[in-house]
């Protein structure tokens, strides 16, 4: 099971290229897991207990304010993950939901924590990808404003 689960480690966007040891280590601290569609995969204010690597379906990533109707900021597909609160050791920032039947590798955030304590070469590669996921969902929520609120001077 920990072969199946190295192989589709290495052929997932987020950790493609990653050095072979790396992804043994990953591996090893992976499981599959499953959420139906319209299912919670993560709620705010909760601590985050799993990093995962989205492989089928799509997540919203949901913000909620008072008097308001939840509002879907971003959508995660295959190939993306959900949460870095882990690797700040602190709470879910946003509602996750299963939009679709979700399948991912899902890594122990404290014992990945732990891991890239112990391993500098892991830290500064999950580092960079995360820093890359963090640039990425803020370009799209720039776009996001601009088409609401933005307007020609």
């Amino acid at each position: 099971m920990t072969e199946d689960l190295r192989a589709a480690l290495g052929e997932h966007a987020f950790f493609a290229g990653m050095d072979s040891h790396h992804l043994d280590t990953l591996a090893s601290l992976a499981t599959w897991s499953e959420h139906r569609a319209h299912s919670w995969i993560a709620r705010a204010g909760e601590y985050p207990d799993s990093f995962h690597a989205v492989v089928s379906g799509r997540a919203g990533i949901e913000i909620n304010s008072p008097g308001r109707a939840p509002l879907i900021v971003a959508t995660v597909h295959d190939g993306g993950v959900i949460g870095w609160s882990w690797f700040f050791d602190r709470s879910w920032q946003f509602d996750v939901i299963a939009l679709d039947d979700v399948r991912s590798i899902a890594l122990d955030a404290r014992r990945l924590l732990d891991a890239c304590g112990d391993s500098d070469g892991l830290r500064a590669e999950i580092t960079v990808r995360l820093l890359q996921v963090v640039v990425s969902r803020l370009e799209a929520t720039r776009h996001q404003l601009v088409a609401v609120y933005g307007h020609v001077r």
